[in-house]
Order: C-alpha cells, then structure tokens, then sequence
C-alpha cells in the first residue's frame, strides 16, 4: 500500500471571514471564509494607465474567483 501525501491546503495572502456563511456559486459549497490572491502585472506591450497590482476573492475549497469587492468604510 502506497502512502501520497495529502495535498497542502491552499494558501491565500489573505482571508477574510464571511459576516455570514454563503454557498459558493461553483462548488456548492457552504463557506465562511474567502480567500484572497494578489495580482501583479507582469507584461505590457503599451503605456497603460491600468493599476500594476489587485486582488481576486476566492472560494476557499475551490479557488473560483467570486464577484466581491475588497473595500472599507474610513
């Protein structure tokens, strides 16, 4: 009998916890916690006024990119 390892839980930059738990639209999964991803530019082949960095939320089981938006009140 040949022993894999489990697979390292994904790992976000951030995670943020759900005010209230939701069901991930691609999964079906009841979630709690979202994960974040940073993104970085890389290439360009013009000058563009595009931000060089952002973040996508992600389903923390699945990694599907959900429609959400990183905000705060000041």
């Amino acid at each position: 009998m040949s022993s894999t390892p489990e697979p390292a839980p994904p790992s976000f930059d951030a995670e943020y916890v759900l005010e209230m738990p939701l069901r991930c639209p691609s999964c079906g999964v009841e979630m709690s916690v979202v994960g974040v991803v940073r993104l970085m530019r890389t290439k360009v082949n013009f000058i563009s006024m595009l931000p060089r960095r952002g973040h996508v939320i992600v389903c923390s089981q699945c990694r599907w990119i959900l429609s959400a938006e990183l905000g705060g009140v000041t």
